[in-house]
């Protein structure tokens, strides 16, 4: 099996050719709200329409906040663009990736929320994350409570998720079928859309 290093589709360096390299694939994001295998027809048509949303305010103060809460778990900061061993259409760019113990982060900013935890979305999130790298035996869950701008009681809240968590198994049973199904089909409406642009 290749290692994860080997398994890097884009360093990350640069957005827009991240963006042209994850485009027909299924990453993590995508993953979240993967509930149902009756919507993957809706699941296709959302993932095909992806490729120009730039974000909004929360997002831009998630990415403002991430480096404090990856400096605050002592994760390094991670950009590439990872493949799963066993299927190159699954990806994801976990925020954060340590070497040698392999462990990833994720990383949310909680705007105007106090929360204990992560939501469903978020746990198929990192589920997700463990399915494209298997090696990594836990994910941190970082969020920053930011209540009117500042982060509630100067410093971030984590949990450890382990790989072996039943509720990541559980969910990982849920999600790659539909998934199976939402990968042939992306990758046929692609084929197609290239079709007619050669046209």
């Amino acid at each position: 099996m290749l290692t994860h290093l080997e398994r890097i589709l884009d360093d990350g360096t640069d957005r827009d050719r991240w963006k042209r390299t994850r485009r027909g694939k299924i990453g993590a994001s995508n993953a979240a709200k993967f509930s149902k295998i009756e919507s993957v027809d809706l699941y296709v048509d959302d993932m095909l329409g992806d490729g120009g949303w730039a974000g909004n305010e929360f997002t831009k103060s998630g990415h403002r906040w991430e480096p404090m809460m990856l400096a605050y778990a002592g994760i390094p900061q991670n950009l590439a663009l990872f493949h799963s061993p066993d299927e190159r259409g699954y990806v994801a760019t976990p925020d954060g990736l340590t070497t040698g113990r392999i462990r990833l982060a994720e990383c949310k900013a909680k705007h105007d929320r106090i929360v204990k935890g992560p939501t469903l979305a978020e746990w198929r999130q990192m589920s997700w994350q463990f399915i494209v790298v298997p090696e990594a035996e836990e994910v941190e869950f970082i969020w920053a409570e930011i209540v009117d701008g500042k982060l509630r009681n100067d410093e971030p809240k984590s949990i450890t998720i382990a790989r072996t968590d039943p509720k990541v198994i559980e969910l990982q049973n849920k999600i790659l079928p539909i998934a199976r199904e939402v990968l042939v089909r992306l990758q046929d409406a692609i084929a197609f859309e290239k079709e007619l642009n050669a046209a």
